[in-house]
């Protein structure tokens, strides 16, 4: 197996000095925290439809949207029922569009009746009808997202080709390119390239480098997709992904500043799976229709 040690912006070179550093990997991640400081929208993309990248891209916009950024995460094919222990699926979607206005309330559905529009001299007026007796809605509450502009960053988990007629998406707007393959691309503002790394044991040293801490939901996404990945820790693993699993289990066993006061139930690893692992190949790369 390759060193993938080799592949980061600074290393320790003796090996005795291991229990020392906080992380074995430490990643350059100046351009994406630049990119970040005055992001106020982000999409995360996923070309291929696998565990691994589907975890790792939720745990990602979990944590970019508890810091007050528009989230959402698009994979051109639609999900299973074998996804549906991992946390955060309300944010992804399975249709991209380049062009259009999203508008967002952050408001209770259950306190919304009715959503209409009307045609007010050729202007297009959004009619929304709250329940009775339910609060107002805050001006202030009402995001708007012009996606003609796209967001104002974006990270995509493996090539883009694999997209079908969506792949032109990354012709405009500011793009982070995450690969375990040595691949450049010219669109890309910045990149992070972690050769024959799964994606979940990148994000799980990425998001606390990038200052994220991580939450039970994204760490328990994580976790899911290290398990599958690896076939439970037995392929493709170095002392890395070792590491990566121990971050992620022991934040699925901690609570956040704002949870309830109540101690969270720790999660055994193997109660965290969503399916048999033997089911999975994280890396098959399954057809994309461009129709």
């Amino acid at each position: 197996m390759a060193n993938r040690s080799s592949l980061f912006q600074s290393e320790t070179n003796n090996s005795n000095q291991f229990g020392s550093r906080p992380n074995m990997k430490n990643y350059n991640l100046t351009q994406i925290k630049e990119m970040l400081v005055t992001a106020k929208s982000a999409v995360v993309v996923s070309p291929v439809l696998s565990i691994d990248s589907i975890a790792a891209s939720l745990a990602l916009a979990l944590s970019l949207k508890k810091t007050g950024l528009t989230v959402s995460v698009f994979s051109p094919q639609k999900t299973t029922q074998d996804y549906s222990k991992l946390s955060g699926l309300e944010l992804l979607t399975d249709k991209y569009s380049a062009t259009g206005l999203t508008i967002t309330l952050d408001y209770p559905l259950d306190s919304i009746d009715q959503v209409s529009y009307n045609d007010d001299n050729q202007k297009l007026n959004l009619v929304v009808k709250t329940k009775p007796n339910a609060p107002q809605i805050d001006s202030h509450k009402i995001l708007i997202n012009n996606q003609s502009s796209g967001s104002d960053i974006g990270f995509i988990l493996g090539d883009e080709t694999t997209l079908g007629e969506n792949n032109s998406i990354v012709n405009q707007g500011n793009w982070v390119f995450i690969s375990p393959q040595n691949i450049t691309k010219t669109w890309a503002k910045a990149s992070l390239i972690d050769q024959d790394a799964p994606f979940c044991e990148i994000f799980s040293f990425m998001l606390p480098q990038l200052g994220y801490q991580l939450d039970p939901d994204s760490a328990k996404n994580l976790l899911i997709g290290l398990r599958v990945s690896t076939q439970s820790f037995s392929i493709n693993v170095s002392p890395e992904t070792f590491e990566a699993g121990a971050i992620c289990l022991k934040a699925t066993q901690t609570r956040s500043d704002s949870a309830p006061t109540t101690p969270v139930n720790p999660t055994p690893l193997e109660n965290v799976e969503s399916a048999p692992v033997a089911k999975f190949q994280s890396n098959q790369v399954s057809p994309v229709s461009t129709s």
